[in-house]
């Protein structure tokens, strides 16, 4: 990844917070931005609940509640002792007798369905800090696939928001809901959840207290200072229309290294991942494809079962995000490439494909589909969440109404067997990308926009001093 040096000035210090180092979606977009603000010159800090050891500079652990105070420290200590001396067996039940001995709050939160906030790792941030930060930006805020009680706790809000411009970048409408990330057409977030439909959409309770998880966000948001960006004017639009209390709200769009996804040479590519190199290539990128409940694994199964029953088109269906064996359809093939790491790695994947397919159920502004563009692919996908805004149907690829798996295999079809309409629309997208969502782009609108949240807060501060005066001289 390439990133342009700015202008000279006072450096910022920024602390941004997210679940983990090592995940997809807003945990990398927070991951790339720590990188680029570093590489820009300026003091940052990325604090996660798992993946600090990762080898780059300026990650801090957010510790967890077992690792906060004496007790907790002393209780999971002898755990350890005794584990060892059991050779861990009964593990899960000495875990829930402690945790109920330690923390009841917490089991009785989780027992009756309410969100847990009980995270004293989070008040202790600021102080592991070597200087204070001018800006925070807190990215997704819940993390329960990270530990079941999450990392976070939200009502740091107030107080950090007091005292520093606080940027909340949300990469999904959980802040909004009484419990899910994604409320898939549900509509009673807007009028306060309550009667949950699903309690088991991620992240998922036991009971439903959505309603008084719903109404304690609203109260700390309503006695919060909190700037907004999203990234995208969809997911924006489920802000304002919650009436969210932000002094100031942007859409700053997730950004890609153009440098780094570009068309390449795509037998070379091939051969460099073992790929088939006569056989037309369908690439998926998702973490987790078959259990991640909002990326549409059986509408993929679904679209490679009629390719597979089209005589006249071989086809393999590549996953990158997850591991498992093949699953062979008559003419078409699932082959499932597990997770890659490596940037340059799955540049090369996307270099070796024909079509990108992104069969989500929901989705915010996916990285993938911007890499896929970038790299020259054109897209087939839902039309759910922000994707609209990245995919100009008939110009950079096709958009399908979700579950629409006969139009998805059609597209996807059309595009293989019309290699000119395919390259033109890669064409397209890729200019797409560098005009409008290259990785340089959200980098400089998030700097710019912290150096004047930093500005304003030395001006007021300034004022304050100024007032303090005034009103010190009519006392004498």
């Amino acid at each position: 990844m390439t990133v342009r040096s700015r202008a000279p000035g006072t450096p910022l210090r920024i602390l941004q917070v997210a679940g983990a180092a090592r995940a997809g979606g807003g945990e990398q977009v927070a991951l790339r931005l720590h990188r680029a603000f570093l590489a820009h010159g300026h003091q940052a800090w990325l604090a996660v609940g798992s993946g600090a050891d990762l080898p780059s500079e300026g990650l801090v652990s957010i510790p967890n509640r077992w690792a906060v105070g004496g007790w907790p420290r002393t209780v999971r200590r002898a755990q350890d002792w005794l584990l060892r001396f059991t050779e861990g067996r009964g593990q899960s039940r000495l875990d829930a007798v402690l945790e109920a001995l330690v923390f009841p709050g917490v089991v009785w939160d989780l027992a009756t369905g309410r969100e847990d906030y009980t995270q004293p790792g989070t008040w202790l941030l600021p102080r592991t800090l070597p200087a204070s930060p001018d800006v925070i930006q807190l990215h997704n805020l819940h993390a329960r696939w990270l530990r079941r009680e999450g990392f976070f706790d939200l009502r740091v809000l107030p107080g950090w928001s007091r005292r520093t411009p606080v940027v909340l970048t949300p990469h999904d409408p959980w802040l909004l809901t009484g419990h899910c990330a994604h409320p898939l057409g549900c509509p009673r977030w807007r009028i306060g959840c309550g009667r949950c439909p699903d309690l088991d959409i991620y992240p998922a309770v036991r009971r439903d207290a959505t309603a008084a998880n719903w109404q304690r966000k609203r109260r700390l948001f309503a006695e919060s200072r909190l700037y907004l960006a999203t990234p995208s004017r969809w997911l924006m639009s489920m802000f304002d229309e919650a009436g969210f209390p932000a002094v100031e709200k942007r859409v700053i769009p997730n950004g890609v290294e153009s440098d780094v996804f570009t068309p390449g040479d795509r037998s070379a590519a091939r051969r460099a991942l073992g790929l088939d190199e006569q056989r037309p290539i369908v690439l998926i990128v998702a973490n987790h494809l078959r259990t991640n409940p909002w990326k549409g694994y059986d509408w993929v199964r679904e679209v490679a079962a009629r390719l597979g029953a089209d005589e006249s088109l071989s086809v393999d269906i590549v996953c990158v995000g997850d591991e498992g064996p093949a699953e062979p359809a008559v003419n078409a093939r699932v082959i499932f490439a597990g997770q890659v790491a490596d940037v340059q790695r799955m540049a090369s994947y996307y270099c070796a494909a024909d079509v990108y397919l992104h069969a989500s159920r929901a989705d915010t502004f996916p990285l993938a589909v911007l890499e896929a563009m970038s790299s020259g692919l054109p897209v087939v996908a839902t039309s759910v969440g922000g994707i609209p805004e990245q995919v100009e149907q008939g110009e950079s690829g096709f958009l399908v109404r979700p579950g629409d798996v006969a139009a998805m295999a059609a597209r996807v079809s059309e595009l293989l067997r019309d290699a000119a309409r395919a390259r033109n629309m890669g064409a397209r997208g890729r200019a797409i990308v560098e005009r409008n969502f290259r990785f340089e782009i959200q980098v400089s609108a998030y700097l710019d926009w912290f150096a004047e949240l930093r500005e304003e807060r030395v001006a007021a501060a300034a004022s304050e001093r100024r007032a303090g005066r005034s009103a010190d001289r009519l006392d004498a």
